[in-house]
This record gives structure tokens, C-alpha cells and sequence, in this order.
């Protein structure tokens, strides 16, 4: 039986709970982001689709992101144990050896400083808040929880896209939004992971799919009885792999339909709206290209964003070297880049961003 015990101890004025003057005070706070998306192109392989399979390499990034050591981390593509599960991995080298006697991929990457929360539909979006920048609303700081963060549900019918079972009207299974609340220094942060399905060939753009989870970010009830993982009027940061190259990657919805790419000229960047974008753009005001995809082309491929409220400024680098000047990619330095195949290597260019948060007056 539990016992309630009173104190006897007289409470002081300023410790009474309502006590304005016992709240703390917000404070403008700066802060470091990092958005990275972890896959590759190689689908070929029978138990690594798109996934980091070197342990070596894995490591290596692992080192890149400690040093760097972001106060706010979102990790696309991350390998999941739902990967490691379908097979008996035998060679020590490959990061699903003994999976189940280490630490899940995303805690490997990011270290012990970080608090971690996955997607609930896959465990491949992963986000990590640093323990001396915030917390995570309803976790407890330092825990991983793989199913952590709040996922609405697929707006359409789910399909496999590895194995080219999805139509328009589908939406690949893995494909997510999902979103924390990070308490801060300033006030309360919705943070926003974006990974909406992808385009999976030249005539099934995933635009119908991708429209529908991106209103999710915005908008209640597009499933019926969720709601909006940034709710008007509050702070939001939402960055990460949107799938999304608006007027720079024509082959987007090639074929087909934007509806997508009219879903956030209607929230983002707009006169009077809550949300715009940081990008890194060059002397033109053109997008630097974020994935290595049809590079080989000079086609600028700018799929990755950071999105604010207004209440949040700062600049953003593409970690693309050769693209945005003085740049390099962030494993450009990895010691086994040379013999790597090349559709092993992350496709995907890093962003990291310097940012101020302003507290709402």
C-alpha cells in the first residue's frame, strides 16, 4: 500500500506551485541541427535494401555526428531491427552481426548524450535531442524508445515500394511524418521529422501519398480524428527528406501531378504564412543540390528542407562538396570511401544549421 506523507515543513512563498515568480523565465536560446538521410541506392542486395551495411562505415559516421555533436539529430533511412530480424547475419563486419547484443543502430550513431525516439510504423526515422539542449515531451532524457515519436497513419492504402507494389494511390509503408514535443529553454519546440513517400518510378510519382502526409504536418484530420503535428501558432522546426524538389527537380512528378509541391506553397515561404524555409540557396537563389542522384547529369537534385516558424532564424550548410563552396561531404574523409561500391555510399548530403529561437511574446 502506498503511504502519502505530508511535510510538516512550512512551505516558503516562493516555492508555492502557484507562484508566478517560482516559473522560470524563457530565454532566447541558439542551437545546431543536423539532417542526414543514411541510405543508398544499392536495393540489390538481398537483406541491406538502401541500408548502411558496413559496421566499419556506420562507426565512422557515428564519429562524424558525435563530433559535431548537433543539440537536435534526424536520421532518415536508419537500419532497423526489424532489418536485422529476417536473417542470420554471419559476418562480423556488417552491422546486423548479433544484432540483438548491441545497441540499436540510431543510439550507435548518436552516443549516450542524446535522448532518441524512432517512428512507430518502422523504426527508421529516428530523432535525437541532445541532454543539455531539451527534452522530449513524455520520455524520460537519455532513453531510446523505438516507437517513440507520434506517427499519424497512413493517409492511403499501404504498399511495398522495395518491391514496386505501390500505385498512386497507395502510399509505401515506410514512408512517414512523425513529430516530437521538445521542451527548451525558450518555450516549447514542435519538432517535425519529414520522410513522405518517394517517387518509385517514372509513373507512379508517390505525389498523391506524398500531398496527403505533408498536410498532415499542417492540418487536423486528414485521417480522421488526428491531428496536426504543428499546430498553428506554436513554435515547429520540421526538416529532414521531404521527397520534395519543387521548382529545382523537375523529374519529382514527372508524368504526373504536384500536388505535393502545391501543399507547401501554401504553408511555407507564402505572404502572411507561419512557416518558411531555410535552404541553403547560391548567388541565383537556386537550391544546392542535397542527394548525389543524377550528379553525373549537373542535375541539382534540392529534396532535403528545413522548415521554421517565423519565431526561429538562422543558416544552413549542405555538407555536398563541390556544390555549396567550401563544403565536403560528411564522410568524404572515411579512410575505405575509395574501394566503397558507390551504390553503398550515402546518396544523401548531410545539413547541418545555426539557429536562434526567439520565445513567442
Amino acid at each position: 500500500m502506498a503511504l502519502l506523507v505530508l511535510s510538516t515543513m512550512a512551505c516558503t512563498e516562493n516555492s508555492t506551485p502557484d507562484n508566478p515568480d517560482n516559473t522560470n523565465k524563457l530565454a532566447a536560446v541558439d542551437f545546431t541541427v543536423l539532417t542526414i538521410n543514411l541510405g543508398n541506392t544499392n536495393i540489390q542486395g538481398p537483406h541491406y535494401p538502401m541500408r548502411m551495411k558496413s559496421a566499419d562505415y556506420e562507426a565512422y559516421m557515428a564519429g562524424v555526428i558525435q563530433t559535431m555533436s548537433p543539440d537536435i539529430v534526424v536520421l532518415q533511412e536508419v537500419l532497423s531491427d526489424k532489418t536485422c530480424e529476417t536473417f542470420l547475419e554471419c559476418d562480423p563486419s556488417r552491422t546486423c552481426y548479433e544484432w540483438w547484443l548491441a545497441e540499436p543502430a540510431a543510439r550507435r550513431l548518436l552516443g549516450p548524450n542524446y535522448t532518441i525516439v524512432c517512428d512507430a510504423r518502422e523504426q527508421v526515422e529516428c530523432m535525437g535531442v541532445h541532454l543539455d539542449f531539451g527534452s522530449i515531451r513524455g520520455i524520460r532524457p537519455g532513453e531510446y524508445v523505438a516507437q517513440g515519436a507520434i506517427t499519424p497513419s497512413l493517409p492511403l492504402p499501404g504498399c511495398n515500394w522495395y518491391a514496386g507494389e505501390c500505385s498512386e494511390d497507395q502510399c509505401d509503408q515506410e514512408s512517414t511524418v512523425s513529430g516530437i514535443l521538445v521542451d527548451t529553454k525558450a518555450g516549447p519546440l514542435h519538432l517535425v521529422h519529414m520522410h513522405p513517400m518517394a517517387q518509385m518510378n517514372a509513373t507512379v510519382t508517390g505525389d498523391s501519398c506524398r500531398a496527403l502526409q505533408i498536410r498532415q504536418v499542417f492540418e487536423d484530420n486528414i485521417v480522421p480524428g488526428e491531428t496536426a503535428l504543428a499546430p498553428p501558432g506554436e513554435s515547429a522546426l520540421i526538416l529532414g527528406d521531404w521527397n520534395l524538389g519543387l521548382e529545382i527537380y523537375k523529374l519529382s512528378t514527372l508524368f504526373g501531378s504536384a500536388l505535393a509541391d502545391q501543399v507547401w506553397y501554401n504553408y511555407i515561404n507564402c505572404h502572411g504564412c507561419d512557416y518558411v524555409d531555410l535552404d541553403p540557396r547560391d548567388e541565383n537563389n537556386k537550391r544546392y543540390s542535397t542527394t548525389s542522384n543524377f550528379s553525373w547529369l549537373g542535375q541539382i537534385i534540392a529534396i532535403d528542407h528545413v522548415v521554421v516558424t517565423r519565431d526561429i532564424t538562422g543558416t544552413c550548410t549542405v555538407h555536398n562538396g563541390g556544390g555549396m563552396p567550401g563544403t565536403s561531404r560528411l564522410d568524404s574523409n572515411y579512410p575505405g570511401i575509395d574501394t566503397m561500391p558507390p551504390n553503398d555510399r550515402m546518396d544523401h548530403y548531410g545539413i547541418s544549421c545555426d539557429l536562434h529561437f526567439e520565445p513567442f511574446k
